[in-house]
């Protein structure tokens, strides 16, 4: 098992509230909380790349990467997805900062259904330390 692996395995061993799916080059988190999103980490080569559902980040150093995505399942991160009709269409990560949600960076769609109306979803992910 890569250093990676261990690293996060080792750290989600003290907390429940989610399933986890895993092979060689990337793990996947999935919340079971209603509105959670999935957080993923992917090897590829030397990089790294860590996806909150439809949002992704490329990093070079491993450490950059972790980080990410701990922060992907903690309390101080949301995902605000973008809607036209049923189609998802963007992805911005917030961040609580000084007591409110503030954008970071976002993923987009080129091609979008532009005449659907736009909706705006708030998702975040719920786990909690095993033995509360």
């Amino acid at each position: 098992m890569t250093k990676w692996h261990q690293a996060i395995l080792t750290k989600l061993d003290g907390y429940s509230g989610f399933d986890i799916e895993f092979d060689d080059d990337h793990i996947i988190v999935c919340c079971k909380n209603a509105e959670s999103f999935d957080v993923s980490f992917h090897v590829y080569g030397s990089e790294f790349q860590v996806s909150f559902d439809g949002w992704h980040e490329h990093f070079q150093t491993e450490e950059e990467a972790l980080n990410c995505f701990a922060f992907g399942l903690s309390q101080e991160c949301r995902l605000k997805v973008t809607k036209r009709g049923a189609m998802e269409c963007s992805w911005t990560v917030q961040a609580w900062q000084d007591d409110t949600w503030v954008d970071d960076t976002t993923t987009g769609l080129i091609l979008i259904p532009f005449w659907w109306p736009k909706q705006i979803e708030y998702r975040h992910n719920l786990i909690e330390a095993k033995g509360r």
